[in-house]
């Protein structure tokens, strides 16, 4: 299994490597460890990988056996989609954290409504 951290190293040495070369220029696997992958991390794993989640194409160029790695449309926003990813998240905890404050004051007032009802304890008269 490759860890997320692995994936991000590769994709952005992936992406940063399309965005400053011409169409004609290519990369292979290896090209991963010198740009941040460690090197006890199988770079073809994390090619195949990568290819899985759609993020990038690993074929032949020029219908020779050479082959190179080619980001998708996905994998040139990958870094925007983890940001939105996370955002989301972001707004989920939140929304869990308002939803969970609301219900403990409204078991706290029925609580204390309880008590006042069966006589345990007295509410002041406005």
């Amino acid at each position: 299994m490759i860890s997320k951290k692995n994936r991000d190293i590769a994709m952005r040495a992936i992406i940063d490597f399309h965005a400053q070369h011409k169409k004609s220029t290519y990369i292979q696997p290896d090209y991963l460890y010198h740009h941040g992958l460690p090197q006890e991390i199988d770079a073809q794993e994390v090619v195949d990988v990568l290819c899985g989640m759609g993020y990038i194409t690993y074929r032949s160029v020029d219908r020779s056996s050479f082959k190179a790695i080619f980001l998708t449309d996905s994998g040139r926003c990958y870094f925007e989609r983890k940001a939105d990813i996370a955002a989301e998240k972001r707004a989920e905890l939140i929304r869990y954290a308002i939803t969970t404050a609301i219900a403990l004051i409204a078991l706290v007032i029925a609580g204390v409504s309880l008590l006042s009802e069966l006589g345990l304890i007295e509410l002041p008269k406005p």
